[in-house]
Formats: C-alpha cells, structure tokens, sequence
C-alpha cells in the first residue's frame, strides 16, 4: 500500500502530460505490485504450503513476474517525486548519497553477481533440507520470499536498465544473462520432473491438499520450473531485442550513413529496414529455435521418463514402492 501511494503521489506531481510510454510504465508498475500482492495475500499464499506445484507458481510470481514488471516501469524516478519534500531532501539525498551504498548496490547489480544471485535464490531454496524447513517454519519462509523478491528485483533491474551502452550493460550481455537463467531453470526443472523419489516430505507433514499424490504433485512442480519459467526469460529476451533495435535506430537516426567515396548521405527510416532484413530474419529464426528446442527438450524427457519408468533397470526406473505410490 506504502509503495502505491507514493508512486500515486508521484504521478500527481509529475509535470507535463504523460504519453503513451509513461502511462504502459505506471500500468506495468501497478501490475507487479499486484502480482506479489497475489503472491502473499490470496489463496496463492495458504494453498502453497500444502501443495508444491502451487508453491512453484508462487514463486515464478515473485521471482520473474512482479520484478519484470517493477524493472519495466522504471519507477525510480516517480517513486522519488512521490515522497515528502522534507523526507527527500533530509534523508533520502544524503542516504544515496552514501559512498558505501553507493558501491555496495553497483557490486550487487553487477551483471554476473545479479545473475548469480538470482540462480541462487532458486537453487538454495529448492535445496531439500533447506526447502522443507522453510515449509514447516515461518520465520525461513519468510526469508525466502524476501531473497526471491529482491534477487529478482536486482536482476532485472540489469537486464531492463532504460540506459543504453556504455552507461547500461550492452544488449549481448543481457541476452546471455537470460540464457544462462534460462538453462539453469531447465537443469533444474528436469531434474525435478524425472526423478522417481519424493524430495519434499514437509508438504504432507502440512497436509497435501486434495488428496494428490506427492511424487505426481512435484513432478507437475518440476514442470512448471522447466517450462514456465524458461518461458518468462523467453518474453524477458524479446523485450531486450526490441529495445535493442530501438535504440540502433535511434542512433542510425541521430548519425548520418556512410556511403563511401568519402561522402556522407542521410538515411531513411525504409533503408535502414531494408539493410537489416537479413541480419532480423537471422534473428528471428534464432529465437524460433530456441523455443522449439525446449519445448523439444520437455517433449523427449516426457517420453524418456515414460519408456525408462517401464522397463526394469531403466536409467530413471522407479522402485517399487514408489511405483505403487504412483499407481
């Protein structure tokens, strides 16, 4: 509530008309507020604990979308116009202000601790031993929930930082930031969907809901962190490329095209088009790949897990006792 009503009185006290852009930026910035309210304060929130599928898509809210959406906005800028003259100018100034906070937030927000912070915030809570303890005790799932936020806020805050190269990080990098993401989520979410043991016995000291099954309840978990996911990195790397083109064509714009023969001829917004085709239709059909290997990759683990599940000795049989579970 605190964080909407500041960026509201921010939005009162900005000047000029808002255009278009701004206004999809205060939606965006409304919209994951509401996402980690979903998170915390809905059904979402009760069914997670008793349900490790749920507990997933809790997650997904509070790592990927809230803070895609949060970086989308960019509202650093509002949120400081919102807050009284007398508590910007007393604290807030001389806090960010601080040599020390000053290096600690650019050691943070380097690209590879962000990256690196943001798989960890994954893979330690995951962690059996560290996951079921956070299940059965509220003051380490609380944690969780705030390193997931925060981690997540960090990373995107890189990888969608409305500066352009060199005072952002280029473009290539933050579409590498995404794919290493990406490929660590997949890691991750195969593993969870192929095992054949239960990993998270806190769910049913909870009490598992409706009666599901818990190796059926974490493999369907294990999905969700597989392709969903991967899927929010998949959007995350098409806005980087869209803004990416955005901002080469204003810099086409801005410098005149060198034609040879020691003449300089302007561009037009079609000839730049033109002489990009190529390189886009390369692109494009890039990113098509990526998307048809993994969903490929979830296709052939599914038939995989199937076939070895059946035959005896398989690399991912189950034991038998799981196998009753399941049936």
């Amino acid at each position: 509530m605190l964080a909407c009503a500041m960026y509201a009185a921010g939005i009162r006290r900005r000047r000029g008309k808002s255009d278009v852009r701004q206004r999809f930026r205060d939606v965006s910035y409304f919209a994951g507020i509401a996402c980690v309210f979903l998170a915390l304060e809905s059904p979402v929130d009760a069914l997670a604990d008793h349900l490790f599928w749920v507990h997933q898509i809790q997650h997904i809210l509070l790592r990927m979308i809230a803070p895609m959406l949060i970086a989308l906005s960019a509202p650093q800028a509002t949120l400081i116009r919102g807050l009284p003259r007398a508590l910007r100018d007393g604290m807030l100034s001389p806090f960010m202000g601080s040599g020390l906070l000053r290096r600690l937030f650019g050691f943070l927000t380097n690209a590879t601790v962000a990256t690196l912070l943001f798989i960890a915030a994954l893979y330690v809570w995951q962690y059996p031993p560290i996951h079921n303890a956070a299940i059965l005790n509220d003051a380490i799932h609380y944690t969780m929930h705030v390193t997931m936020l925060v981690a997540g806020l960090l990373f995107f805050w890189r990888v969608f930082d409305m500066r352009p190269p060199p005072m952002g990080n280029g473009y290539g990098k933050r579409l590498m930031m995404l794919l290493l993401v990406s490929l660590t989520q997949v890691g991750l979410g195969a593993y969870l969907t192929l095992k054949s043991e239960v990993l998270y016995p806190a769910y049913d000291v909870a009490g598992r809901y409706f009666g599901i099954k818990p190796l059926t309840d974490e493999i369907a978990g294990g999905f969700i962190v597989w392709a969903p996911s991967s899927m929010m990195c998949l959007i995350a790397a098409l806005i980087v490329i869209h803004s990416w083109g955005r901002q080469e064509t204003r810099a086409d714009e801005r410098h005149p095209a060198w034609s040879g023969g020691n003449v300089w001829h302007p561009t037009t917004g079609a000839d730049l088009v033109a002489q990009a085709r190529a390189k886009n239709r390369t692109l494009a059909i890039g990113v098509a790949g990526l998307v048809v290997l993994m969903f490929g990759m979830a296709i052939f683990a599914g038939v995989l897990d199937h076939l070895n599940a059946k035959a005896p000795g398989g690399l991912f049989a189950r034991s038998a006792a799981v196998e009753r579970a399941v049936r």
